[in-house]
């Protein structure tokens, strides 16, 4: 796949050099999913972006409200339609991404209310871009709706993320996945507890052990360690 050029006036100058994708780039990409509402997507993919140490880009693709840009304290503006108002991924990529601590942060719709405006194949098309930029992508797709349903189609890996005391809410999003063309190797069960309440009542009921999000060092490791025995799901 041929390089995306980015013409100087299309992003701020300080961006250049991340919004560039990479000619010779073919990052993983790894979509968190949640179970159920509050499941805590953002703080994974956060987690593991933060921990990755490396370049990484992440995109948050939760159409119904994703808040990855205010809890890395980057400001956002009223206006901004994201992939709703972009017809073209290759212009959106260097419309919409942000300099981040750990990389690049791409907010696909900032609106929740224009989630219906994006178009197919936008999606898909950003993270294309994505992979170019970056060695790891992670994506914020909260519960998947509409065009946020490519991301997980296309991840290399998908973590799907429910409090330890749901696994009835964990193991219909499984199933969910797979159904969009998942195979099973490529879904991790990240099962959490947020809340020392949680931590307590899961002990007393012999619930399995929790993956702490605030220490990701074992996500982290679940993650890198089931990608290393799968190939690569995208090509070109």
């Amino acid at each position: 796949m041929a390089a995306l050029r980015l013409a100087e006036a299309d992003v701020e100058p300080e961006l250049a050099r991340v919004a560039a994708p990479a000619a010779a780039g073919h990052g993983r990409v790894v979509v968190i999913v949640g179970a159920h509402g509050g499941a805590g997507t953002t703080t994974a993919a956060l987690a593991i972006a933060r921990d990755a140490e490396r370049g990484v880009c992440l995109v948050d693709a939760d159409l119904a409200g994703g808040d990855a840009a205010p809890r890395l304290d980057l400001p956002g503006h009223p206006a901004d339609a994201g992939l709703a108002a972009q017809a073209d991924p290759t212009a959106a990529w260097g419309a919409l991404a942000r300099r981040a601590p750990f990389g690049t942060l791409v907010v696909a719709c900032p609106r929740p209310d224009l989630a219906w405006l994006v178009r197919d194949g936008a999606v898909r098309g950003l993270l294309a871009a994505a992979r170019r930029s970056a060695a790891l992508v992670v994506v914020d797709a909260g519960r998947p709706i509409g065009p946020s349903c490519e991301a997980v189609a296309d991840a290399d890996l998908v973590v799907v993320v429910a409090h330890a005391h749901r696994p009835e809410a964990a193991e219909r999003a499984r199933r969910r996945v797979e159904r969009l063309g998942v195979e099973g190797p490529r879904i991790v069960a990240c099962p959490t507890a947020p809340t020392a309440f949680e931590r307590i009542a899961g002990r007393l009921r012999g619930s399995g052990p929790a993956i702490d999000l605030d220490d990701p060092e074992e996500l982290l490791l679940l993650v890198e360690g089931r990608l290393a025995g799968l190939p690569p799901r995208w090509s070109g």
